[in-house]
């Protein structure tokens, strides 16, 4: 991107705030989490679906339903590092991973009383791969951009 794009995104955020059509802090904050949360609510209840339920969402190669924790955790890897950069709220990138993780844990848990389901150390590595490489993507992704995806600026 040339400089004159990047102060182009910069003077229109300008105006934006000028005519106050930047969301507030609290609605920030709402929409910027609000895929994780989102995200992490379709995990609990595909995670609630017994083992008969879930076959209909299987595949015919190996690894399949490890593949499919790879995916599904690296969209909410992805989300918490949207919600990181979009509101601006500067906690710490080890931290969001950690949450993802141990997201996953207590996902794995749940699968405990879940019938035909059982918690599962492979299942657990790959979750935490999942959220540590859509983490990674978002941030690269995201980072490269002069103003924020809700339109403001970034720090």
């Amino acid at each position: 991107m040339n400089r004159s794009a990047g102060k182009l995104n910069l003077a229109a955020h300008d105006n934006l705030l000028k005519t106050r059509q930047i969301p507030t802090r609290v609605t920030r904050q709402l929409i910027s989490w609000a895929p994780a949360i989102g995200w992490a609510t379709v995990l609990f209840l595909l995670s609630s679906l017994s083992d008969s339920d879930l076959s209909t969402f299987s595949f015919s190669f190996p690894f399949d339903d490890k593949v499919m924790h790879l995916a599904l955790y690296s969209v909410l890897g992805g989300t918490l590092q949207f919600g990181r950069l979009n509101s601006r709220s500067g906690m710490a990138h080890w931290t969001l991973i950690a949450i993802g993780i141990i997201y996953g844990v207590s996902d794995e848990w749940h699968q405990s009383f879940v019938p035909g389901r059982n918690p599962s150390i492979a299942d657990l590595l790959a979750d935490a791969i999942g959220v540590l490489m859509g983490y990674a993507f978002t941030y690269w992704l995201l980072s490269k951009r002069d103003v924020g995806v809700l339109g403001y600026r970034k720090r």
